[in-house]
């Protein structure tokens, strides 16, 4: 007999971003961690509730970490812990949660694990340093240096060895220090890993499986498959049964090796999971919400609050390529429904108009229940007949001016690159296509709907039409509406014994923007620090005269033989940070190119403040931008001129090692501020500087081989490349994708989601050459 599935059992809503750590003590108490930079204590006031206890404030940038570390003799009370983006480990007293009681502090980079061994004594972090370190009584014992990218994952044995799993898709165990044993087995990053009742550890990975292996002999005993996407998090019941989450939007349940139970969230990524004693799971999830589910009846949430998350389940849009095989062919009738399920929490596909739905049978309730639509699925409802056989798809294929179109048919049943490789043999043209042709077939049929019954618009992958027009749009490579463009050649008209264009190379280095004619700006300057003195309200913000020669001492700024002082550096800073909005943008264009051509901004901090935080308050771009972003305001035409240099300072910041590890180092929280700024403002010189942001942070995320911020900037570029028209900041958005897609397997997988249409169109209708070549390559 099947357990009962797992139901909602409470929200926790208070966190303003991703909860990106949950961990639980007992039944009775949660503690979780955001980007938002806080943690959260939650203590449960009823059998369906919970209420925020405290909040946790000790951390810079996003708190990525949480753990609960046992009581021991010199603290009763045991501890709380944290780990963020600021490259620390706080220790809080549960008596005392207004500060940490205790900071660790030696990585060099992120803290992406905690764990903590039973007795309490030993504290493990991980790092996107690449190391794990051991604190023993606040002290660092080990710093465990092996791992040649980031440690996602440390446990801590009963023996008092560590365990820790790493992006570079290895788990070691480390006994006093030095590796004693390898774990061999994932074939992507290593992202999570669990200590089992019975002695053994689970790890989880991108590769999408949870494995579980004997700590002496080092072997893989059990390999779970189910999750479609990266599994980011594992926990352990207290009857043994695994808990893992991903990106797939799924809390799964393992008992026997086997998948027991499926959970379905209204959020893309389930980044953390936590297990309570009285057996009920908790969530933490990117649209900053804690859930906890339930198979007790007397734990199940309130009928309103169910209802509420049924809906958004069903109304979740998702793509079918975070679906485990999903498959044309699976597709059903709405009849269906009327039917019983074959088993507990079984999937299935419905057909609902340009959609596809999808249930999961509740044997309890003894009905279906929607968690969620397709947009994305291929399949055509009408046949088409050619040389007698029927196909779901029959593409006009245009090879030369004036010849009949070849015919490309192709089934959804079938593998793209069979129908890619039939099409070109019969028509005897060069297997060098076999992959544009296939993916032109993989893309064209995602995009037909669903029960249309109408001729489907597509487009060829050799002229990028449903037929060839000559000079239809004044030549170059122009296209009908709605059509992609040529995917070969960018032209109109395929020739088969021409060559494809060049495969695409992203960016490797950051793009400075150090053009600028000095003497103009200070020339500004000078005239704008007259009319500041000249009103008596702010003559007192004027720069003095020693401070104006100190400004004026500039002139030579770019030659290499020119070195910016600490007296230039707070002179500038002094008519930045005080003078009068409407008299600013000649100073923050001086400090653009300060920031590009010295390295004294990353090193000084005259007004008691780091370069980002400086040129954030100087240009108002966490005050005004980041208001701005969440209040749907729209930008005036005076802030809109001092945030485009103010963000082009911070896009400068990457052109010295010093600046670019600050601006680094504030990502999460400059990320936060761009966000939506481009729907506030038509200002090109702005929106191509936020687009050049953008670029610099994905170049910085492959250099410092960090995905997950990756993933980041890719989700928040995609949003832009939407909305924008702007030729110049597309092309750099497009330049996003592939920096990042090009390095991170994690992003190349997400940008198949998040751009495929938007660039395939861009190839056709991008707002410059530029970008249509970019947007094909």
């Amino acid at each position: 007999m099947s357990q009962p599935s797992y139901k909602l059992s409470a929200v926790l809503s208070g966190h303003s971003s991703d909860v990106r750590a949950i961990t639980a003590q007992g039944s009775e108490l949660l503690v979780s961690g955001s980007r938002d930079g806080t943690a959260r204590i939650w203590e449960r006031v009823g059998p369906n509730e919970f209420a925020q206890d405290k909040v946790l404030t000790g951390h810079r940038g996003s708190v990525r970490v949480v753990t609960v570390v046992p009581p021991t003799t010199e603290n009763p009370n045991g501890m709380v812990a944290t780990g963020g983006e600021d490259k620390t480990v706080c220790l809080w007293d549960p008596t005392d949660f207004t500060q940490p009681a205790t900071r660790l502090t030696g990585h060099s980079d992120c803290i992406s694990a905690l764990a903590a061994s039973a007795d309490g004594t030993t504290v493990v972090s991980g790092s996107w340093d690449s190391t794990a370190k051991v604190w023993v009584d606040g002290v660092c014992k080990h710093t465990l240096v092996g791992h040649q990218q980031t440690v996602w994952a440390v446990l801590v044995l009963d023996d008092g060895s560590v365990i820790t799993g790493s992006a570079d898709k290895s788990i070691c165990r480390w006994v006093d220090g030095r590796i004693a044993q390898t774990y061999s087995g994932h074939t992507d990053c290593v992202r999570a890993l669990v200590l089992l009742p019975d002695g053994r550890f689970a790890s989880a990975s991108n590769d999408t499986t949870v494995r579980v292996w004997s700590v002496a002999a080092g072997e893989c005993q059990a390999v779970m498959r189910g999750h479609s996407a990266f599994i980011y998090t594992l926990a352990v019941l207290p009857d043994g049964a695994i808990v893992s989450g991903g990106e797939d939007r799924t809390v799964r349940v393992w008992r026997d090796s086997r998948l027991a139970h499926t959970i379905f969230v209204p959020s893309t990524s389930v980044w953390d999971v936590a297990t309570l004693d009285n057996g009920d799971i908790a969530s933490g999830t990117s649209d900053g919400l804690v859930r906890i589910f339930t198979q007790e009846k007397t734990r199940l949430a309130l009928s309103s609050e169910a209802v509420h998350f049924a809906e958004a389940n069903a109304a979740f849009m998702m793509s079918k390529k975070t679906i485990q095989d999903f498959h044309p062919s699976m597709l059903l009738e709405r009849d269906r429904l009327s039917k019983p399920g074959e088993a507990n929490e079984q999937i299935i596909f419905v057909k609902s108009g340009s959609f596809v739905e999808v249930y999961q049978w509740d044997q309890d309730s003894g009905k279906w229940n929607q968690v969620g639509q397709i947009s994305d699925a291929a399949g055509q409802a009408v046949k088409k007949m050619f040389d007698g056989k029927e196909y779901d798809y029959v593409f006009d294929v245009d090879i030369q001016e004036g010849a009949p179109p070849l015919k490309l048919p192709f089934n959804a049943t079938e593998n793209p690159y069979t129908a890619a490789q039939r099409f070109l043999e019969k028509n005897q043209l060069n297997m060098d296509h076999l992959d544009t042709v296939a993916n032109f077939i993989i893309k064209n049929a995602d995009d037909v709907t669903l029960g249309d019954n109408t001729q489907q618009s597509y487009a060829d992958p050799f002229t990028g039409t449903n037929r060839y027009v000559p000079n239809q749009s004044g030549g170059g490579g122009g296209t009908a509406s709605g059509g992609y463009g040529d995917p070969f050649t960018g032209g109109n008209r395929y020739t088969p014994s021409g060559s494809s264009s060049d495969s695409y190379v992203p960016p490797s280095e950051y793009v400075i923007s150090k053009q600028g004619n000095v003497d103009a700006i200070i020339k500004k300057l000078t005239e704008f620090n007259a009319l500041v003195a000249q009103d008596a309200a702010t003559a007192s913000l004027a720069l003095g005269e020693a401070e104006l020669q100190n400004i004026k001492g500039m002139e030579s700024l770019g030659d290499s033989s020119f070195s910016v002082t600490e007296d230039m550096y707070k002179s500038l800073l002094h008519a930045a940070l005080q003078w009068p909005k409407d008299k600013r943008f000649p100073v923050l264009d001086l400090l653009r190119l300060t920031i590009a051509h010295s390295r004294l901004p990353a090193l000084s901090q005259p007004s008691g403040k780091d370069l980002v935080g400086s040129v954030g308050e100087a240009a108002g771009i966490f005050e005004v931008l980041g208001n701005t972003s969440s209040s749907g305001a729209v930008l005036s035409k005076l802030d809109e001129i001092n945030l485009m240099m103010g963000v082009r300072a911070l896009a400068n910041g990457f052109a010295t090692k010093e600046g670019g590890d600050l601006v680094w180092k504030s990502r999460g929280r400059i990320l936060e501020a761009l966000e939506d700024s481009w729907t506030k403002t038509g200002n090109k010189n702005l929106v191509t500087a936020v687009s050049n942001l953008y670029l610099n942070l994905a170049i910085a995320a492959t250099k410092k081989n960090d995905d997950d911020s990756g993933l980041n900037v890719l989700s928040a570029a995609s949003r832009f490349l939407d909305a924008t028209t702007i030729a110049d900041a597309q092309l750099r958005l497009i330049n996003v994708f592939g920096v990042l897609s090009s390095k991170f397997q994690l992003c190349k997988d997400s940008a198949r989601i998040l751009g495929d249409t938007t660039i395939v169109i861009l190839g056709v209708n991008g707002g410059s050459d530029a970008v249509k070549d970019a947007a094909k390559r």
